[in-house]
């Protein structure tokens, strides 16, 4: 019995190490990659994937260097950005069921992007500039909500204020798909979430964006931790509560809207991840946000390997297959949590 209560407590000990978890998900990234490179329309044997990708005559290079892989790279740009958004926000509502999707974020950057869609239809690049000011046009009508007659931003009226935006702006959205049904197929692969043609112009604007936003919830990681305490204990050991408040929902704001623009509604990842990484490794920000990104990036990557393969030659919408996984999880945080 001592044998096997040492054994469990070693399990326990590794379990909690985060380096461990980092080379997991990064093993599962990397692995996800490659046979997401492999596997398509024609498949490409192993032994062929170096030569595919690096020399330029190879007849399957174009298909992997300008199909495949940015489609690969934006689809964890896309998972890292909704993973560090959902995070900030459980951060500030003090609350493991917040998520960009759930509060209003994604459906404020949905809606503009869908707008910019139909005013401008040629123009891709107003899409992330249109689903930024939505997504920040969002948290602003949250914030407003929840501010209230006493001036105080409460961690359960911000959550109750995203979810009652996010009501109003899904109607917005339904109401703009059935006025522009010519536009069907477009619209209906962006609101249920599709990696279908992310290019490397998507990446080249995906790529500096994320990066912002996880190394600015990286270098503020001791805040976070601390807004984790009470408003009280916080402001009283000399944190702006409110003001970092504001710049968590800026931060997320901004990411959720690089990943909305790219992909489309694509929901849950925000909330899978980093209540995932924070029973596995604690929570704290120093290990969360950069574990968080990792598990956010190779959740996407996995979920569109199986959108692009379980149903060939049909592509499944990868937002539906997140939220086949985001459902159930989402249930179970609430039987966890809900006396």
């Amino acid at each position: 019995m001592r044998t096997v209560a040492r054994i469990r407590l070693r399990a326990a000990a590794v379990a909690r190490w985060p380096g461990f978890w980092a080379a997991f998900l990064l093993f599962l990234l990397l692995a996800t990659t490659l046979v997401a490179l492999r596997f398509g329309a024609v498949s490409i044997p192993t032994d062929q994937l170096a030569d595919a990708l690096f020399d330029v005559d190879h007849p399957m290079h174009a298909v992997l260097v300008q199909v495949r892989l940015p489609r690969v790279v934006a689809g964890a740009l896309v998972g890292a950005a909704l993973a560090i958004a959902g995070l900030l926000l459980q951060t500030v509502v003090r609350n493991p069921l917040a998520d960009p999707g759930l509060l209003g974020i994604n459906a404020g950057a949905g809606l503009a992007a869908l707008a910019a869609l139909v005013i401008w239809p040629d123009v891709a690049v107003l899409l992330p500039l249109f689903s930024f000011l939505g997504a920040l046009g969002a948290v602003v009508i949250i914030l407003l909500a929840a501010w209230g007659p006493r001036r105080r931003l409460g961690p359960l009226k911000l959550i109750l204020s995203g979810v009652a935006v996010q009501s109003v702006l899904f109607a917005a959205i339904a109401l703009v798909t059935f006025l522009y049904a010519d536009r069907a197929p477009a619209f209906v692969s962006f609101t249920v979430g599709s990696l279908n043609g992310a290019g490397w112009s998507d990446v080249r604007w995906l790529a500096p964006l994320a990066l912002v936003g996880a190394v600015f919830a990286f270098s503020a990681r001791r805040s976070f931790d601390l807004l984790l305490l009470d408003d009280a204990t916080a402001a009283g050991v000399g944190l702006g509560v409110q003001r970092t408040r504001l710049l968590a929902c800026g931060c997320a704001a901004l990411l959720a809207s690089v990943a909305v623009s790219a992909a489309g509604l694509v929901g849950f990842v925000g909330l899978v991840v980093p209540n995932a990484v924070r029973l596995a490794t604690g929570p704290h920000h120093r290990t969360l946000v950069p574990l968080s990104a990792i598990g956010g990036a190779a959740l996407v990557a996995l979920a569109d390997l199986a959108a692009r393969t379980v149903a060939a030659p049909l592509e499944l919408p990868v937002g539906a297959l997140l939220a086949l996984i985001g459902g159930p999880y989402f249930l179970f945080i609430l039987w966890r949590q809900l006396p």
